[in-house]
């Protein structure tokens, strides 16, 4: 029988001497960082400023190293690798955050989309999704949206 990536995160885990290598391949964390790698894919290619806004949330959020953020981004590479399962990925991002995480997390899915100065509709649609996903009522995305806007000096999508 084969293994799912969760499976073989978690035996890294019970492996790995260092406490921080553990909490760097927590399960929650591995699923943020492979929704938003695929938010940052959507257009067909991860941007280098895409790319670092991955990186710096991964690195904030999760106080990870820049190591440690690339090799959780590694791992949501190998998720991202198969066919990625939405919905198993949200609804453990939902059971493990509170309503404000996810909501920066759709926040910061809205900086990786704009962050190369367009909008394609396979992005808007994949946040949009992502956001019902994790729970987030249309209205509260859209003012993430708008407050991201907001934040890069955009008045309109």
């Amino acid at each position: 029988m084969s293994m799912s990536i969760f499976e073989r995160f978690r035996q890294g885990i019970c492996r790995s001497e260092n406490p921080a290598d553990a909490e760097a391949r927590d399960p929650l964390r591995l699923a943020t960082a492979a929704i938003l790698l695929d938010i940052g894919y959507a257009d067909g290619t991860l941007s280098p400023s895409e790319d670092d806004g991955l990186l710096g949330y991964l690195r904030e959020k999760f106080s990870l190293t820049e190591d440690h953020a690339r090799e959780l981004v590694m791992a949501a590479d190998q998720i991202r690798s198969r066919q990625i399962d939405h919905y198993s990925l949200t609804s453990l991002i939902r059971k493990s955050a509170s309503l404000s995480e996810r909501i920066e997390i759709v926040k910061t899915m809205w900086r990786m989309v704009y962050s190369d100065g367009k909008l394609t509709e396979n992005e808007n649609y994949l946040v949009r999704k992502l956001a019902d996903l994790l729970g987030i009522e249309h209205h509260v995305m859209i003012e993430a949206k708008v407050s991201v806007l907001h934040e890069i000096g955009q008045t309109t999508a």
